[in-house]
């Protein structure tokens, strides 16, 4: 998952790091703001950690891509079964998505009350 912020300046997109997998977690070690940087104008500013949300890794997906393209040819050599290796290819990339789209969609439901 990455975490994403809108600029308030300059309404630009910006990629932010945070290592807790929810809002609560983080307001506990860090508080109720994080600091930002916008890449595009380079404001520095206070963002509320209900304006951070977060968006489905593309290199989890493509990870699990790869892992599944492997497992492929390994099922393809040792065993010649299509019905198997069709649903090697397709299901781990398939697991990573709704893994990831289930933290993602929790993260973005909780929000912290605002003081």
């Amino acid at each position: 998952m990455t975490h994403h912020f809108i600029c308030n300046h300059c309404k630009y997109e910006n990629k932010v790091s945070i290592n807790e997998s929810d809002r609560g977690t983080y307001q506990m070690q860090h508080g109720d703001f994080k600091e930002t940087t916008c890449f595009n104008c380079l404001r520095k500013e206070k963002t509320h950690i209900n304006d951070v949300y977060g968006k489905v890794s593309r290199k989890t997906i493509v990870t699990g891509f790869i892992i599944g393209l492997v497992l492929t040819i390994i099922l393809l050599f040792t065993l010649p079964n299509i019905i198997i290796i069709s649903t090697a290819i397709i299901s781990i990339p398939t697991i990573l998505f709704v893994y990831e789209n289930s933290i993602v969609k929790t993260f973005n439901n909780y929000r912290i009350r605002k003081k």
